[in-house]
């Protein structure tokens, strides 16, 4: 592979004064915006942004006659947190509102709890809102995406102007919040705007009406029509508004930059880092074929290769799984635990073989999954759901004593295996099991109990296992909203297209903006043809695989891959990975799934001084060069450029840069990664 860097000396432009990018971090402008919004929604117990009808009457808020009570406290230097309650005389039904005031950033998010604390059921609860508010501005247009739903066309982002009285409505299917849908979208105006998320891991539902002053936004649990019985208590979903000013890629940054600092979950109390991932099994459907012996010796031999691992993954297929015709088959689940035919010691041998290397064990699951005639299904088929034309049944965890049966359960596999990232998958969408189960004056509450379980469960197992994390799979990237990857990280955010450049390139620009901790695998397809196992090591396959955590692709039963090849390979992974996870992120090319085009990318540390710009020429983009325009590029200063594949190096002014942007040169098919440091004049 040959790969250039140059930078244009024809053309004219001005002079550069300034850094080319605003400052991606929180301005003034970002938190008055904020300010004013909570000053209006987030103030007063009657004006709060939740709504919902009460025995056929409108309720906003906490009205006065309901004697509302406002507490706050300080979390910690940068959380605040505000609480409103009130009780209806009528009905007896208790509202809570728990909002986060963060300091640091232009953030506030919210979630209400209605609790029945009588001895009676409540009158009807329908049209449960937990955001049903303005915002002001001029030319109005919301960013959404259809998130995941096994196919190229996923992950697609959409821009959808609101004019004249313009409306537009988003829900995911089938009950998995990501599934066609994506909880996470933008609002912007011509002065700014707002990023909004909607923790919700179940069926939620948005709608944007335009008016004269701006839009009417609402967003909730989809359908919610229920009496609650004597001591039931429901939740809305947790909405999340950043606000900002300027353009996109302050929002895109300042999205990022928050995220990092409080969402992405920490293990042993520091920060998730890039994780390098291992795995191998025998033939065999999944890991329908692992066993204690063959992890262990696929584990020493991926070492003795020198390929320094972090992270063992065993996916589906551990436990006994056999079907009728005695032929084992991963889906069929329900039994959780070690086969013993092929973990006759457990698991623990494995996982104490990954500590000895220095790795962690990563072990799937899919808890709310039950076939017929398995452990769940025999014992308790009074824990499970079951829908009209579906084999599956659901694990329903919003039955208590279902739920605490299988923390203990997973805590006990957890401890007694030495499970450090605990995979849970969701391979059926629920929503029919929820609803097929309930009468009419109980519409929403199988949904809503189930979302209490589910968290409940997560939650219990990150405190009882101190320094586990978990990864959130669902048909790959199903179930990824905010409330769930409070508590994860989303490894395995598609099923489709592992080795389709094009594809998850394409993928790859959504999530950058949204979700900084992913995986990636370094197949490579357009060759050779769909495989399960990487052909060969080649720098293609990497490039296309640049992401926080990196799967190696290479088959453990072969002997003739090229080691030598991966290890140079991974070295520049292991270099560039913290900047894909903690610099501020520019696409330096638009969205895009055509094999004919360039992909070029920048992760940018102000902080730091450096970073890197990553270009890969897809197999039938007709250009040999691209012109990139990088972005945080401080004029007075000077960058030394470095390509570590090539050994090539470069220094270039700040103001050649900002003028003349940086001219690349690739083959086709191939890609390079060019890493800079700032140096001041």
């Amino acid at each position: 592979m040959q790969a250039s860097f140059a930078t244009q000396t024809a053309g004219a432009g001005a002079t550069p004064t300034a850094a080319n990018t605003p400052s991606p971090g929180p301005q003034p402008n970002d938190m008055a915006a904020c300010r004013a919004w909570t000053d209006r929604y987030l103030t007063r117990p009657a004006d709060l942004p939740v709504t919902f009808v009460l025995d056929g009457q409108p309720v906003r808020g906490i009205p006065a006659a309901w004697q509302p009570a406002v507490t706050t406290r300080r979390i910690d230097a940068n959380l605040a947190e505000t609480v409103f309650t009130g009780q209806d005389p009528a009905t007896g039904l208790a509202v809570r509102v728990e909002c986060t005031h963060y300091q640091d950033y232009p953030v506030v998010e919210w979630v209400a709890w209605l609790t029945n604390p009588g001895q009676q059921p409540t009158p009807i609860l329908s049209d449960i809102q937990a955001l049903d508010a303005a915002f002001t501005g001029t030319a109005p247009v919301v960013t959404h995406c259809n998130g995941d739903f096994y196919s190229e066309e996923g992950y697609t982002p959409q821009d959808t102007p609101l004019d004249g009285g313009a409306t537009l409505a988003l829900a995911p299917r089938g009950g998995r919040p990501c599934d066609g849908a994506f909880p996470y979208l933008r609002l912007t105006f011509a002065e700014g705007g707002l990023a909004l998320a909607i923790g919700w891991p179940a069926q939620w539902a948005a709608s944007f009406v335009a008016g004269d002053e701006g839009v009417q936004v609402r967003a909730g649990q989809e359908r919610t029509h229920l009496r609650l019985l004597p001591g039931e208590r429901i939740r809305t979903p947790r909405c999340t508004l950043l606000f900002w000013a300027g353009d996109d890629s302050r929002a895109v940054n300042l999205w990022r930059r928050w995220y990092l600092a409080h969402i992405l979950p920490r293990s042993d109390g520091q920060p998730l880092r890039p994780h390098l991932v291992c795995a191998g099994t025998d033939e065999g459907e999944e890991f329908t074929a692992a066993t204690e012996q063959n992890q262990i010796r696929y584990m020493d031999k991926f070492r003795q290769e020198g390929i320094d691992f972090d992270i063992w993954w065993i996916d589906a297929g551990w436990y006994p799984c056999y079907n009728q015709e005695q032929v084992r088959r991963w889906p069929i689940t329900g039994t959780w635990i070690p086969d013993p035919e092929r973990f006759p010691n457990g698991l623990k041998p494995v996982a104490d073989h990954a500590a000895r290397l220095g790795a962690d064990l990563l072990l799937w699951f899919e808890p709310e999954r039950v076939r017929p005639d398995t452990q769940l299904d025999r014992e308790h088929p009074d824990w499970l759901l079951h829908a009209e034309g579906n084999e599956n049944r659901l694990l329903f965890l919003g039955n208590p004593e279902a739920r605490q049966w299988l923390t203990d359960h997973v805590c006990g596999l957890i401890q007694e295996s030495g499970i450090r990232v605990y995979r849970q998958d969701h391979n059926f969408p629920p929503l029919a099991h929820w609803r097929q189960n309930e009468a009419g004056d109980r519409q929403g509450m199988n949904e809503n109990l189930h979302v209490q379980g589910y968290l409940q469960f997560w939650d219990d197992l990150l405190a009882r296992n101190p320094g586990l994390w978990i990864d959130s799979c669902a048909s790959g990237g199903r179930r990824n909203d905010l409330e769930t990857l409070r508590r994860s990280v989303p490894l395995h955010y598609t099923d489709y297209g592992y080795g389709d450049h094009p594809v998850k390139l394409a993928f790859q620009h959504t999530l950058y903006a949204w979700i900084p901790y992913f995986k990636e695998v370094t197949l490579a397809w357009d060759v050779e043809g769909k495989s399960r196992f990487d052909h060969k090591v080649e720098p293609y396959g990497f490039h296309g695989a640049m992401a926080p955590m990196l799967f190696i692709g290479m088959d453990a039963l072969r002997d003739d891959y090229d080691y030598v090849q991966a290890q140079r390979l991974i070295a520049i992974w292991r270099r560039a990975a913290d900047l894909l996870l903690w610099g501020d992120y520019y696409p330096l090319t638009p969205f895009s799934r055509s094999a004919a085009e360039w992909v070029v990318r920048q992760f940018d540390s102000p902080q730091l001084g450096h970073g890197l710009v990553h270009a890969i020429r897809l197999p039938e983009a007709p250009a040999e060069q691209f012109t990139a325009q990088p972005q945080g590029i401080d004029p007075a200063s000077s960058y030394q450029f470095e390509n570590m594949e090539t050994g090539e190096t470069r220094r270039v002014s700040g103001a050649d840069l900002i003028r003349d942007g940086l001219t690349l040169t690739l083959a086709p098919r191939s890609g390079a990664i060019w890493f800079y440091r700032r140096q001041t004049a």
